[in-house]
Protein backbone atom coordinates (compact mmCIF):
# COMPACT_ATOMS: atom_id res chain seq x y z
CA UNK A 1 0.00 0.00 0.00
CA UNK A 2 1.46 3.48 -1.29
CA UNK A 3 1.36 6.39 1.35
CA UNK A 4 0.43 9.64 0.59
CA UNK A 5 3.08 12.05 1.61
CA UNK A 6 2.30 14.32 4.21
CA UNK A 7 1.31 18.04 3.17
CA UNK A 8 4.40 20.07 4.17
CA UNK A 9 2.93 23.49 3.17
CA UNK A 10 2.29 25.30 5.91
CA UNK A 11 3.71 22.77 8.28
CA UNK A 12 7.39 23.86 10.30
CA UNK A 13 10.03 21.93 8.48
CA UNK A 14 13.57 21.52 9.80
CA UNK A 15 16.28 22.49 7.69
CA UNK A 16 18.92 19.60 6.46
CA UNK A 17 21.70 22.24 7.16
CA UNK A 18 20.41 24.24 10.22
CA UNK A 19 22.54 22.38 12.83
CA UNK A 20 26.04 22.35 10.94
CA UNK A 21 25.49 26.38 10.50
CA UNK A 22 24.20 27.54 14.03
CA UNK A 23 26.49 25.08 16.02
CA UNK A 24 29.45 26.18 13.82
CA UNK A 25 30.42 23.31 12.02
CA UNK A 26 29.54 23.82 8.69
CA UNK A 27 32.79 23.84 6.36
CA UNK A 28 32.55 26.57 3.37
CA UNK A 29 34.10 26.67 0.20
CA UNK A 30 37.35 28.70 1.62
CA UNK A 31 37.88 26.46 4.77
CA UNK A 32 38.05 23.10 2.35
CA UNK A 33 42.22 22.55 2.37
CA UNK A 34 43.41 19.02 0.55
CA UNK A 35 46.64 18.27 1.25
CA UNK A 36 49.33 20.45 -0.63
CA UNK A 37 47.28 23.25 -0.52
CA UNK A 38 48.85 26.38 -2.09
CA UNK A 39 47.29 29.79 -1.90
CA UNK A 40 47.12 32.78 -4.91
CA UNK A 41 46.42 36.50 -4.65
CA UNK A 42 45.15 38.27 -7.10
CA UNK A 43 47.14 41.71 -8.38
CA UNK A 44 44.33 44.50 -9.38
CA UNK A 45 44.47 47.20 -12.01
CA UNK A 46 45.21 50.44 -10.22
CA UNK A 47 44.19 52.52 -13.25
CA UNK A 48 40.47 52.03 -14.34
CA UNK A 49 41.18 52.32 -18.31
CA UNK A 50 44.82 51.89 -19.97
CA UNK A 51 47.23 49.41 -20.96
CA UNK A 52 49.66 47.93 -19.13
CA UNK A 53 53.76 48.50 -20.62
CA UNK A 54 55.41 46.99 -17.78
CA UNK A 55 55.20 44.28 -15.11
CA UNK A 56 58.06 43.74 -12.76
CA UNK A 57 57.55 40.31 -11.30
CA UNK A 58 61.01 39.40 -10.30
CA UNK A 59 60.82 40.81 -6.59
CA UNK A 60 57.80 38.99 -6.11
CA UNK A 61 59.09 35.76 -7.53
CA UNK A 62 62.27 35.48 -5.46
CA UNK A 63 60.20 36.15 -2.53
CA UNK A 64 59.94 33.34 0.37
CA UNK A 65 57.91 30.46 -0.38
CA UNK A 66 56.18 31.76 -3.73
CA UNK A 67 55.50 29.22 -6.57
CA UNK A 68 55.34 31.38 -9.20
CA UNK A 69 53.01 34.78 -10.64
CA UNK A 70 51.03 34.77 -13.73
CA UNK A 71 50.46 37.61 -15.79
CA UNK A 72 48.90 38.02 -19.75
CA UNK A 73 52.86 36.96 -20.57
CA UNK A 74 52.62 33.49 -19.22
CA UNK A 75 48.86 32.36 -18.31
CA UNK A 76 47.41 30.04 -21.15
CA UNK A 77 44.65 31.36 -23.52
CA UNK A 78 41.35 30.16 -22.98
CA UNK A 79 40.07 27.49 -25.35
CA UNK A 80 36.85 29.43 -25.58
CA UNK A 81 36.15 32.84 -25.59
CA UNK A 82 33.81 33.87 -22.63
CA UNK A 83 29.98 34.76 -23.37
CA UNK A 84 28.03 36.57 -21.01
CA UNK A 85 25.33 33.88 -19.66
CA UNK A 86 22.61 33.31 -17.29
CA UNK A 87 23.19 30.61 -15.02
CA UNK A 88 19.12 30.20 -14.39
CA UNK A 89 19.21 27.40 -17.41
CA UNK A 90 21.97 24.73 -16.13
CA UNK A 91 24.44 26.23 -19.21
CA UNK A 92 27.63 28.08 -19.12
CA UNK A 93 27.08 31.18 -16.89
CA UNK A 94 29.94 33.50 -17.75
CA UNK A 95 29.76 36.80 -15.28
CA UNK A 96 30.94 38.87 -18.44
CA UNK A 97 31.80 38.30 -22.07
CA UNK A 98 35.55 39.47 -20.68
CA UNK A 99 38.43 37.62 -19.31
CA UNK A 100 41.52 39.14 -17.73
CA UNK A 101 45.04 38.75 -18.14
CA UNK A 102 44.70 37.41 -21.75
CA UNK A 103 46.00 40.47 -23.08
CA UNK A 104 48.13 44.19 -21.86
CA UNK A 105 44.65 46.22 -21.85
CA UNK A 106 42.81 47.55 -18.70
CA UNK A 107 39.24 48.10 -18.62
CA UNK A 108 38.32 48.30 -15.27
CA UNK A 109 39.87 49.37 -11.87
CA UNK A 110 40.14 46.14 -9.94
CA UNK A 111 40.50 43.75 -13.22
CA UNK A 112 43.11 40.79 -12.33
CA UNK A 113 46.37 41.94 -13.80
CA UNK A 114 48.88 39.12 -12.17
CA UNK A 115 48.13 35.95 -9.89
CA UNK A 116 50.74 35.15 -7.25
CA UNK A 117 51.06 31.54 -5.84
CA UNK A 118 52.60 30.81 -2.71
CA UNK A 119 52.91 27.77 -0.19
CA UNK A 120 50.51 30.16 2.43
CA UNK A 121 48.18 32.59 2.23
CA UNK A 122 50.35 35.37 4.17
CA UNK A 123 53.33 35.29 1.51
CA UNK A 124 51.04 35.28 -1.46
CA UNK A 125 49.63 38.43 0.04
CA UNK A 126 52.98 39.80 0.87
CA UNK A 127 54.47 38.98 -2.62
CA UNK A 128 51.64 40.57 -4.58
CA UNK A 129 52.27 43.43 -3.28
CA UNK A 130 55.52 43.43 -4.17
CA UNK A 131 54.56 43.09 -8.09
CA UNK A 132 54.74 46.44 -9.82
CA UNK A 133 52.79 47.50 -12.83
CA UNK A 134 52.86 50.25 -14.93
CA UNK A 135 51.02 51.86 -17.39
CA UNK A 136 49.97 54.07 -19.70
CA UNK A 137 46.46 55.45 -18.42
CA UNK A 138 43.15 56.11 -20.63
CA UNK A 139 40.65 58.81 -19.98
CA UNK A 140 37.84 56.75 -18.44
CA UNK A 141 33.56 56.67 -17.81
CA UNK A 142 32.84 55.98 -14.27
CA UNK A 143 30.03 57.40 -14.03
CA UNK A 144 26.20 57.81 -15.92
CA UNK A 145 27.10 61.74 -15.91
CA UNK A 146 30.40 61.04 -17.26
CA UNK A 147 28.92 59.57 -20.39
CA UNK A 148 25.50 60.76 -20.91
CA UNK A 149 26.42 61.83 -23.87
CA UNK A 150 27.13 58.53 -25.73
CA UNK A 151 24.13 57.06 -24.02
CA UNK A 152 22.25 54.74 -27.02
CA UNK A 153 19.40 52.08 -26.70
CA UNK A 154 20.33 48.54 -27.35
CA UNK A 155 18.66 45.53 -28.88
CA UNK A 156 18.32 44.10 -26.10
CA UNK A 157 19.46 43.59 -22.61
CA UNK A 158 19.92 41.09 -19.30
CA UNK A 159 22.23 38.58 -21.57
CA UNK A 160 19.56 39.38 -24.83
CA UNK A 161 16.99 37.83 -23.04
CA UNK A 162 14.83 41.07 -22.65
CA UNK A 163 14.17 43.33 -25.67
CA UNK A 164 15.14 47.33 -25.07
CA UNK A 165 12.13 48.85 -26.08
CA UNK A 166 8.84 47.61 -25.47
CA UNK A 167 5.63 49.50 -26.04
CA UNK A 168 1.58 49.59 -26.65
CA UNK A 169 -0.39 52.16 -27.46
CA UNK A 170 0.49 55.80 -27.88
CA UNK A 171 1.86 57.17 -25.38
CA UNK A 172 2.15 60.90 -26.28
CA UNK A 173 -1.45 60.59 -27.25
CA UNK A 174 -2.34 58.98 -24.18
CA UNK A 175 -0.28 61.92 -21.99
CA UNK A 176 -2.09 64.49 -24.35
CA UNK A 177 -5.36 63.70 -23.33
CA UNK A 178 -4.55 63.08 -19.55
CA UNK A 179 -6.33 65.70 -17.30
CA UNK A 180 -3.40 64.91 -14.74
CA UNK A 181 0.56 64.05 -15.36
CA UNK A 182 3.38 63.15 -12.68
CA UNK A 183 6.86 62.83 -13.52
CA UNK A 184 9.64 62.23 -11.09
CA UNK A 185 13.19 61.12 -11.87
CA UNK A 186 14.94 58.79 -9.45
CA UNK A 187 18.80 57.91 -9.21
CA UNK A 188 20.13 54.62 -7.66
CA UNK A 189 24.49 54.24 -6.72
CA UNK A 190 25.45 51.12 -7.42
CA UNK A 191 25.08 48.69 -4.62
CA UNK A 192 27.44 45.85 -3.94
CA UNK A 193 26.33 42.40 -2.82
CA UNK A 194 29.22 41.50 0.01
CA UNK A 195 28.09 38.63 1.37
CA UNK A 196 29.46 37.69 4.51
CA UNK A 197 31.39 34.52 2.95
CA UNK A 198 33.56 36.11 -0.15
CA UNK A 199 33.77 33.98 -2.78
CA UNK A 200 36.52 31.17 -2.79
CA UNK A 201 37.64 28.51 -4.82
CA UNK A 202 39.87 25.94 -4.41
CA UNK A 203 41.27 24.13 -7.08
CA UNK A 204 42.21 20.23 -7.00
CA UNK A 205 43.56 18.78 -10.56
CA UNK A 206 44.09 14.47 -10.31
CA UNK A 207 45.47 13.91 -13.62
CA UNK A 208 42.90 15.43 -16.41
CA UNK A 209 40.17 15.47 -13.40
CA UNK A 210 39.37 18.85 -11.97
CA UNK A 211 37.87 19.09 -8.34
CA UNK A 212 36.45 22.65 -7.61
CA UNK A 213 35.37 23.51 -4.07
CA UNK A 214 33.69 26.91 -4.43
CA UNK A 215 31.30 29.42 -3.44
CA UNK A 216 28.25 29.44 -5.95
CA UNK A 217 24.73 29.57 -6.47
CA UNK A 218 24.69 26.97 -9.42
CA UNK A 219 27.33 24.02 -9.71
CA UNK A 220 26.07 23.03 -12.49
CA UNK A 221 26.99 26.90 -14.14
CA UNK A 222 30.17 26.60 -12.93
CA UNK A 223 31.00 23.38 -14.19
CA UNK A 224 30.07 24.02 -17.72
CA UNK A 225 31.53 27.57 -17.76
CA UNK A 226 34.81 26.37 -16.52
CA UNK A 227 35.17 23.29 -18.96
CA UNK A 228 34.29 25.39 -22.20
CA UNK A 229 37.11 28.07 -20.37
CA UNK A 230 39.54 25.04 -20.26
CA UNK A 231 38.64 23.50 -23.43
CA UNK A 232 37.84 20.02 -21.24
CA UNK A 233 34.95 17.91 -21.19
CA UNK A 234 32.42 18.50 -18.62
CA UNK A 235 32.41 15.15 -17.39
CA UNK A 236 35.97 15.79 -16.14
CA UNK A 237 35.29 18.71 -13.84
CA UNK A 238 33.45 18.28 -10.50
CA UNK A 239 31.75 21.09 -8.36
CA UNK A 240 31.41 20.88 -5.05
CA UNK A 241 29.43 23.58 -2.94
CA UNK A 242 28.58 22.14 0.63
CA UNK A 243 27.45 25.86 2.29
CA UNK A 244 27.27 29.40 0.80
CA UNK A 245 27.32 31.79 3.54
CA UNK A 246 25.27 34.26 1.06
CA UNK A 247 25.38 35.04 -2.06
CA UNK A 248 22.23 37.38 -3.03
CA UNK A 249 22.94 37.27 -6.64
CA UNK A 250 26.83 37.44 -6.89
CA UNK A 251 27.26 33.86 -6.84
CA UNK A 252 25.26 33.11 -9.38
CA UNK A 253 27.45 34.05 -12.45
CA UNK A 254 30.79 32.64 -12.67
CA UNK A 255 33.31 34.85 -12.40
CA UNK A 256 36.79 34.34 -13.66
CA UNK A 257 38.57 33.46 -10.41
CA UNK A 258 37.20 30.36 -10.40
CA UNK A 259 38.96 29.46 -14.00
CA UNK A 260 42.23 31.78 -12.60
CA UNK A 261 42.11 29.05 -9.66
CA UNK A 262 42.10 26.23 -11.86
CA UNK A 263 44.34 27.47 -14.28
CA UNK A 264 47.10 28.46 -11.26
CA UNK A 265 46.43 24.76 -10.30
CA UNK A 266 47.14 22.74 -13.05
CA UNK A 267 50.33 25.22 -12.93
CA UNK A 268 52.04 25.00 -10.04
CA UNK A 269 50.75 20.76 -10.06
CA UNK A 270 49.12 21.30 -6.37
CA UNK A 271 45.95 22.32 -5.55
CA UNK A 272 45.47 26.37 -5.22
CA UNK A 273 42.72 28.38 -3.26
CA UNK A 274 41.65 31.34 -4.53
CA UNK A 275 39.56 33.62 -1.62
CA UNK A 276 38.72 37.26 -2.83
CA UNK A 277 39.44 40.14 0.02
CA UNK A 278 36.95 42.03 1.06
CA UNK A 279 38.13 44.96 -1.30
CA UNK A 280 38.46 42.59 -4.14
CA UNK A 281 34.92 41.71 -3.65
CA UNK A 282 33.81 45.21 -4.68
CA UNK A 283 35.48 44.44 -8.35
CA UNK A 284 35.34 40.74 -9.14
CA UNK A 285 31.54 39.51 -9.02
CA UNK A 286 29.50 41.98 -10.31
CA UNK A 287 27.12 44.62 -8.39
CA UNK A 288 23.86 46.17 -9.35
CA UNK A 289 24.61 49.08 -11.82
CA UNK A 290 24.56 52.60 -10.99
CA UNK A 291 21.15 53.51 -13.03
CA UNK A 292 19.05 56.12 -13.52
CA UNK A 293 14.91 56.00 -14.08
CA UNK A 294 12.64 58.62 -15.57
CA UNK A 295 8.62 57.96 -15.50
CA UNK A 296 5.65 60.04 -17.08
CA UNK A 297 2.30 59.08 -16.00
CA UNK A 298 -0.85 60.62 -17.07
CA UNK A 299 -4.24 60.22 -15.72
CA UNK A 300 -8.09 61.10 -15.96
CA UNK A 301 -9.38 63.13 -13.45
CA UNK A 302 -11.12 60.01 -12.03
CA UNK A 303 -7.42 58.12 -11.31
CA UNK A 304 -7.34 56.29 -14.59
CA UNK A 305 -4.44 55.77 -16.03
CA UNK A 306 -3.69 57.06 -19.71
CA UNK A 307 -0.19 56.59 -20.15
CA UNK A 308 3.10 55.01 -18.42
CA UNK A 309 6.16 56.30 -19.84
CA UNK A 310 9.52 54.56 -17.90
CA UNK A 311 12.66 55.20 -18.70
CA UNK A 312 16.17 53.68 -17.65
CA UNK A 313 19.45 54.44 -17.93
CA UNK A 314 22.69 52.31 -17.14
CA UNK A 315 26.14 52.07 -16.68
CA UNK A 316 26.93 49.00 -18.00
CA UNK A 317 30.76 47.64 -19.06
CA UNK A 318 32.63 48.04 -22.22
CA UNK A 319 32.08 44.77 -23.32
CA UNK A 320 28.73 43.66 -22.43
CA UNK A 321 25.00 45.67 -22.94
CA UNK A 322 23.51 44.69 -19.21
CA UNK A 323 20.84 46.46 -17.11
CA UNK A 324 18.55 44.56 -14.70
CA UNK A 325 15.18 44.60 -16.22
CA UNK A 326 13.38 47.08 -14.33
CA UNK A 327 10.71 47.64 -16.62
CA UNK A 328 8.67 44.67 -16.69
CA UNK A 329 7.15 44.31 -13.63
CA UNK A 330 6.39 48.09 -13.69
CA UNK A 331 4.84 47.81 -16.54
CA UNK A 332 2.23 45.43 -16.11
CA UNK A 333 1.47 45.96 -11.90
CA UNK A 334 -1.31 48.17 -13.09
CA UNK A 335 -3.42 48.42 -16.04
CA UNK A 336 -2.56 51.00 -18.78
CA UNK A 337 -3.68 51.24 -22.61
CA UNK A 338 -0.77 53.23 -22.96
CA UNK A 339 2.78 52.12 -22.31
CA UNK A 340 6.33 52.78 -22.77
CA UNK A 341 9.51 51.28 -21.46
CA UNK A 342 13.06 52.06 -22.72
CA UNK A 343 16.29 51.09 -21.73
CA UNK A 344 19.65 53.01 -22.39
CA UNK A 345 23.46 52.49 -21.79
CA UNK A 346 26.42 53.85 -21.33
CA UNK A 347 29.17 52.17 -21.50
CA UNK A 348 31.61 52.71 -18.68
CA UNK A 349 34.79 51.15 -17.37
CA UNK A 350 33.10 48.73 -14.71
CA UNK A 351 33.28 45.04 -15.35
CA UNK A 352 29.84 43.91 -15.94
CA UNK A 353 26.49 44.32 -13.78
CA UNK A 354 24.78 41.38 -12.62
CA UNK A 355 22.21 40.08 -10.69
CA UNK A 356 21.69 41.52 -7.23
CA UNK A 357 18.72 40.69 -5.08
CA UNK A 358 15.01 41.17 -6.54
CA UNK A 359 16.78 41.49 -9.98
CA UNK A 360 14.84 44.61 -11.43
CA UNK A 361 11.94 44.29 -9.58
CA UNK A 362 13.03 46.12 -6.38
CA UNK A 363 14.34 48.98 -8.73
CA UNK A 364 11.85 49.57 -11.02
CA UNK A 365 9.19 49.39 -8.38
CA UNK A 366 10.73 51.43 -6.11
CA UNK A 367 10.91 54.23 -8.66
CA UNK A 368 6.68 54.13 -9.77
CA UNK A 369 5.91 53.47 -6.19
CA UNK A 370 7.56 56.57 -5.31
CA UNK A 371 5.94 58.30 -8.35
CA UNK A 372 2.61 57.73 -6.50
CA UNK A 373 3.96 58.90 -2.80
CA UNK A 374 6.23 61.91 -3.72
CA UNK A 375 5.43 63.46 -7.33
CA UNK A 376 3.28 67.14 -6.94
CA UNK A 377 0.81 67.22 -9.38
CA UNK A 378 0.94 68.57 -13.00
CA UNK A 379 -2.70 68.76 -14.54
CA UNK A 380 -4.48 70.98 -16.77
CA UNK A 381 -6.65 72.38 -14.92
CA UNK A 382 -3.53 73.24 -12.60
CA UNK A 383 -2.02 74.82 -15.56
CA UNK A 384 -5.23 76.89 -16.12
CA UNK A 385 -4.83 78.12 -12.82
CA UNK A 386 -8.13 75.86 -11.67
CA UNK A 387 -8.16 73.48 -9.02
CA UNK A 388 -8.12 70.10 -9.56
CA UNK A 389 -8.86 67.05 -6.86
CA UNK A 390 -6.64 64.48 -8.94
CA UNK A 391 -3.77 63.58 -6.22
CA UNK A 392 -0.83 60.87 -7.17
CA UNK A 393 -2.40 59.12 -4.40
CA UNK A 394 -6.26 58.61 -5.77
CA UNK A 395 -4.62 58.00 -9.11
CA UNK A 396 -2.97 54.90 -7.61
CA UNK A 397 -6.24 53.91 -6.07
CA UNK A 398 -8.01 53.87 -8.92
CA UNK A 399 -5.74 52.48 -10.76
CA UNK A 400 -7.12 48.88 -12.22
CA UNK A 401 -4.23 46.27 -10.97
CA UNK A 402 -3.69 43.87 -13.87
CA UNK A 403 -1.80 44.18 -17.23
CA UNK A 404 -3.18 45.16 -20.49
CA UNK A 405 -2.73 41.90 -22.41
CA UNK A 406 -3.20 38.84 -20.02
CA UNK A 407 -5.70 39.59 -17.35
CA UNK A 408 -4.25 38.69 -13.31
CA UNK A 409 -6.31 35.67 -12.11
CA UNK A 410 -6.40 37.03 -8.59
CA UNK A 411 -4.96 40.42 -7.32
CA UNK A 412 -4.71 41.42 -3.92
CA UNK A 413 -3.44 45.30 -4.71
CA UNK A 414 -6.16 47.20 -3.78
CA UNK A 415 -7.01 45.00 -0.72
CA UNK A 416 -3.52 45.79 0.34
CA UNK A 417 -3.65 49.20 -0.07
CA UNK A 418 -6.50 49.64 1.64
CA UNK A 419 -5.52 47.66 4.37
CA UNK A 420 -2.16 49.39 4.53
CA UNK A 421 -3.60 52.94 5.02
CA UNK A 422 -5.42 51.46 7.78
CA UNK A 423 -2.63 50.14 9.20
CA UNK A 424 -0.17 52.51 9.58
CA UNK A 425 -2.61 55.62 9.21
CA UNK A 426 -3.17 57.06 6.70
CA UNK A 427 -4.87 60.35 7.86
CA UNK A 428 -1.83 62.15 8.33
CA UNK A 429 -0.36 61.63 5.22
CA UNK A 430 -3.55 62.67 3.39
CA UNK A 431 -3.72 65.96 4.88
CA UNK A 432 0.17 66.52 3.24
CA UNK A 433 -1.68 65.29 -0.01
CA UNK A 434 0.35 62.44 -0.66
CA UNK A 435 -0.42 58.87 -0.42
Amino acid sequence: MTMAPAPAVGQPVDRVDGPAKVTGSARYSAEITVPGTTYAAIVGARTARGRITRIDTSEAENAEGVLTVLTHHNLPKLATEPRLGLSLFGHAAAGQSFFPMQDDLVHYYGQPVALVIADSLERAQYASRLVHVHYERGASTTTLDEGRGEAYEPEAIFAGFIPGRSARGDVDAGLAAASTRLSATFRLAANHHNPIEPSATTAVWDGDRLTLHDSTQGVVATQTTVAQHLGIPRSQVRVLTRFVGGGFGCKAAIWPHVTLAAMAARRVGRPVKLVLTREQMFTSCGHREEQEQHIEIGATDEGRLTALRHHKLSLTSPFDEWAEPSLGMAGQVYACPNYEGVYRLVRGNTMTPTFPRGPGEISGMFALECVWTNSPTSSASTRSNCGCATTPRSIRSAAIPGPATVPWSATGVERGVSDGRSAIGDRARGERGTG
